[in-house]
């Protein structure tokens, strides 16, 4: 398929327009505006032709046919967007695994499953799934589509269908509301705006829980213009927007053009968020590294230069520093991101049960081995697999992991049948493997075979100035779920999380952020809400939040104050704004100290 390097593309979209057309025309219409991907549906057909996108859910045509026919003749050869074949499984005596190989050889890049069971309820939903033409079956549909490498686009309406779909391995979901309101037919949403954005919101969430390369766009509905598109992608978090009636509803060229260039507007709208978040939060927001250190930005860079080989990587850090975030990253980064990344704490698991585990076994290999199971190497078979404590693998394990680096071999246990992986293995320990080699409990020729590149992950001391810009980026989203009435927190309690040496790094960050909003009774987080660490540090380093007792010394806040101004204000080379902002403080604020402490 000459086409599928421009649909492999689509994941590094920052916001995707999707347009489910019916014609040639309507096609190159909507690619002169702008979209992303074409979807080819018997829905967009029968709408130019004065019905109502619902037609295509009655049987009045071979849809499948029908979308073959004018796909072929008008539409494939005449754009170089990417295009999704929207194929119907209601008909029991439709030959899957035939539909999807006719599908690949006529040149589409993709399918979906349009028209789909999740636009019925009740009695007619449930006779589908009964009768085995249901979710399922296009579930069925795409998984067999997916292996046949094509791309996929699964129409979901609910949280268990979006997880369906992801399970099965589909590229990109389409949380789908409904016909469009409006329209050729009027049919009335049955979710507001705001109730369509917070559905996304929690189906986005939970697939990429789990599945975090993930697309999600969104579709129908109360969603009728690019400005409520942006509105409830912005509160989901969702990749894009595919539209039908919203972008062909009036079949002119000009009119499709300018109504899919309106909707792309949003992803340049979605371009400069991204890369204002940059500039706040540093280059490694995107996979959740918050900072602008000059070490967490070498993190980065790192994460992005080993992306692309498959070369192995060894991730090393303390407890609490983000290295499972790094291999997510470098997978996600990679050309192995349309899979799962599958991981394994080697720690977590029985020693007896990790050989198990790692390499899979036959029936009756063991007690207990009452069927053979399939090991997480052969699951990662052309996707990433990270070992998480690597450190803790006994030496027996750590001479066939070193065969499977060696030559990608391995035997299930109770079978001597080779068996060959191609998994991308992505490794993590917060402890010194040199030293476990100096104790003869760690494999040196392994070693030098896991670092071919070693990533380090500081530790959070050492990149305090990092400290504001993760609390800017985790305070609101812990806010938002056990306190919304906490909007930020003051120079003081700013002041002190930096002078606090965080042994458990970023997620006890996390923790003490956590405590402060639940006990906070304002809207600003100050050194009330912060009594643990303030019995962390000498009397003189705490900022009182009273009037002090009198005495005869007075604190050495001021000069320390000082001190914390003039190291931001290096950082940000003094540009105050940025400083301000880095330091928690309105700009006059910080204007009003700088002058108190000779700094201007």
């Amino acid at each position: 398929m000459p086409l599928m390097s421009n649909a492999s593309t689509l994941h590094n979209r920052r916001f995707l327009v999707g347009a489910a057309i019916g014609t040639g025309m309507t096609a190159k219409a909507a690619a002169h505006g702008g979209a992303d991907f074409l979807l080819a549906l018997n829905a967009g057909r029968l709408r130019v032709q004065g019905g109502p996108s619902i037609s295509c859910m009655l049987p009045i045509t071979d849809n499948n046919g029908a979308v073959m026919q004018f796909s072929r003749a008008e539409i494939l050869t005449r754009v170089s967007l990417p295009v999704y074949f929207g194929a119907c499984v209601f008909d029991p005596g439709c030959d899957l695994e035939a539909l999807v190989s006719q599908v690949g050889e006529a040149g589409f890049q993709g399918i979906c499953n349009f028209p789909t069971a999740v636009h019925f309820d009740g009695a007619m939903r449930a006779r589908l799934e009964r009768s085995g033409v249901g979710l399922g079956r296009e579930v069925q549909l795409l998984r067999l589509a997916r292996e046949a490498g094509l791309q996929t686009c699964g129409y979901v309406r609910e949280l268990d269908e979006a997880r369906q779909m992801a399970e099965a391995g589909v590229d990109m979901l389409c949380i789908n509301y409904g016909w469009n309101a409006g329209g050729v037919s009027g049919v009335p949403s049955r979710f507001s705006l705001d109730e369509a954005a917070e559905h996304a919101r929690v189906i986005c969430e939970s697939v990429r829980a789990r599945y975090p390369g993930l697309l999600c766009t969104v579709e129908g509905g109360p969603i009728t213009t690019p400005d409520e598109a942006k509105k409830v992608a912005e509160v989901s978090g969702a990749n894009g927007y595919i539209g039908g009636s919203t972008i062909d509803r009036i079949p002119l060229e000009a009119a499709v053009a300018e109504t899919t260039s309106a909707y792309k507007a949003v992803a340049q709208l979605q371009s400069r968020l991204h890369d204002l978040k940059s500039e706040w939060l540093g280059d490694g927001h995107e996979f959740g590294l918050i900072g602008r250190s000059a070490a967490i930005t070498e993190v980065v860079r790192m994460i992005r230069k080993v992306a692309e080989s498959d070369i192995s990587v060894l991730v090393t850090g303390e407890n609490g520093t983000g290295k499972e975030l790094v291999a997510r990253a470098i997978h996600l980064s990679s050309s192995r991101r349309h899979q799962r990344l599958v991981a394994v704490n080697c720690a977590a698991i029985p020693r007896e049960l990790l050989e198990s585990e790692l390499f899979g076994h036959e029936a009756g290999a063991f007690t207990g081995a009452l069927k053979a199971r399939v090991g997480r190497f052969e699951q990662a078979h052309g996707t990433s697999l990270m070992l998480d404590e690597i450190g803790d693998l006994e030496l027996a394990l750590q001479a066939k992991l070193l065969r499977v680096l060696e030559d990608g071999v391995f035997e299930r246990l109770g079978s001597n049948t080779p068996r060959h992986t191609d998994a991308r293995l992505i490794c993590a320990t917060n402890r010194s493997l040199r030293g476990l080699v100096a104790e003869g409990r760690f494999r040196e020729d392994l070693l030098y075979r896991l670092n071919a590149v070693e990533i380090r992950l500081p530790p959070l001391r050492e990149r305090i100035e990092d400290i504001p810009l993760l609390v800017r980026h985790l305070l609101p989203r812990i806010a938002a779920e056990v306190n919304p009435r906490v909007r930020e927190m003051d120079a003081s309690a700013y002041r002190l999380l930096m002078q606090h040496p965080w042994p458990g790094n970023v997620r006890e960050l996390r923790n003490v952020l956590e405590r402060a909003v639940v006990m906070c009774e304002r809207d600003v987080v100050t050194l009330d809400d912060l009594p643990a660490l303030q019995g962390s540090l000498p009397r003189a380093e705490v900022v009182p939040t009273t009037a002090p007792a009198p005495s005869a010394e007075p604190l050495a806040l001021p000069e320390n104050e000082r001190d914390w101004i003039l190291d931001a204000l290096r950082r940000n080379r003094f540009r105050r704004q940025d400083t301000a902002a880095e330091l928690g403080l309105a700009r006059k604020t910080l204007y009003n100290k700088m002058r108190r402490y000779g700094l201007l």
